[in-house]
């Protein structure tokens, strides 16, 4: 794989991941930030990120695959992010 592909794959990796953060910290049940971010802003910056992931991942692999792994990546993260934040209120509340 040359430095170019890596470097594509990495920005629609960063755009996703930074897609699905607007989208979870606009949400009312974030534990990230102590008020959510404005919903509307949160919500169109997230949702322009993720076709903009998808975008760069399929110049470097066929769209179907882009798509799936976008998919894969979304879903991972938001299973990981309440965790991350049911984890700091965890350790916030700690004795």
């Amino acid at each position: 794989m040359s430095l170019l592909a890596a470097a594509i794959q990495f920005a629609a990796c960063a755009a996703i991941a930074t897609g699905a953060a607007g989208l979870y910290l606009g949400a009312q049940n974030q534990r990230w930030l102590s008020r959510p971010l404005p919903a509307l802003w949160s919500g169109v910056t997230g949702a322009a990120l993720l076709p903009l992931g998808v975008f760069l991942w399929s110049q470097v692999v066929q769209l179907s695959t882009a798509i799936f792994a976008a998919l894969v990546l979304i879903m991972l993260l938001f299973i990981v992010f309440p965790a991350i934040g049911a984890l700091r209120t965890f350790i916030r509340n700690a004795p």
